[in-house]
């Protein structure tokens, strides 16, 4: 899964994703650059780092293709740099399809922790189907529909540079490539992320991406995405982190760093792929009753 991952302001989950072709970003001495091989006697040799990084990004475009569903846990930290102040949002999200048009995506938070630590009931659901996002608030019975793309045209929610939900689940990777330089990374350091620090690893198990873990090894792969200079995504986003489970590659976690210091982070848990959907997991993707409630629909600009 190509992440991934979300609670979402306005209308998207980390920021509206938009395609844009540019030339290859110039790279610096330690920066590996993920990219199509180009035939040239200054082309460098591929060190360990490159291969490793080409082999996940081939495991997860796999996995999104061959994909039928995804469950997990989701809490998510929103960080505002200004005020140096954050807030918490507890729920789940679905995903139900492969890589394409008919993907759907639910996502439900329940509990809002505030910037003071205070705990609250906020129920908010978003379901993605048909193009179509709709965001519904029991509280104040209101529904917000948003159009993300035309009637009939193909799209898929969470592929790079055309769907609002980043989420690290099964993107092409020419497409992570051409929006992304694409390098190893580590960690974040925030106390967020501490529990998959301290998550053992189980020695011996092959990785998805062919990689063994190892006793001592982090049973985590993390990638570091920085959009390349030019791109739509570059003029907000610095850089994101996506955190796989290295055996299977189901996401853990994803750190997004915008512009001004502000950060997103998501982090998942009991994460279960291609096992099937429950009943509380379809009645995530199903909308609720709405009658009486205000709809508020947002089609496209013509």
């Amino acid at each position: 899964m190509s992440l991934f991952l979300l609670y979402i302001s306005g209308a998207s989950m980390f920021g509206l994703l938009a395609c844009q072709s540019v030339p290859p970003a110039s790279r610096s001495a330690n920066e590996i650059v993920v990219a199509p091989v180009q035939t040239s006697a200054q082309t460098p040799a591929p060190t360990k780092d490159d291969a490793t990084v080409e082999k996940l990004l081939d495991a997860m475009e796999e996995q999104g293709r061959t994909m039928k569903d995804f469950t997990a846990s989701a809490t998510m930290e929103k960080f505002e740099a200004l005020t140096d102040e954050r807030e918490v949002r507890r729920g789940r999200v679905v995903v139900l399809g492969p890589t394409g048009k008919d993907r759907e995506i639910g996502i439900v938070f329940d509990e809002l922790i505030d910037s003071t630590g205070r705990g609250s009931t906020d129920a908010r659901r978003f379901v993605f189907r048909g193009g179509w996002m709709s965001e519904f608030d029991p509280t104040k019975k209101q529904v917000i529909r948003r159009q993300l793309a035309p009637e009939g045209e193909s799209f898929d929610p969470l592929r790079v540079g055309e769907g609002p939900f980043p989420v690290p689940l099964g993107q092409p990777k020419k497409d992570v490539v051409r929006e992304f330089i694409v390098t190893m990374g580590t960690l974040p350091d925030a106390p967020f992320f501490r529990s998959l620090a301290t998550v053992p690893p189980t020695a011996g198990s092959a990785g998805a991406a062919g990689v063994t873990v190892s006793a001592t090894e982090s049973p985590l792969m993390i990638l570091r995405l920085v959009p390349r200079v030019g791109t739509k995504m570059a003029r907000d986003t610095a850089a994101m982190t996506i955190i796989l489970d290295r055996t299977s590659l189901i996401p853990r976690g994803v750190e997004v760093e915008a512009v001004n210091g502000d950060k997103t982070r998501v982090l998942l848990r009991d994460g279960r792929l291609n096992v099937g959907l429950d009943v509380a997991a379809r009645a995530i993707l199903s909308p609720p009753s709405t009658d009486g409630w205000k709809i508020d629909t947002r089609p496209l600009n013509p």
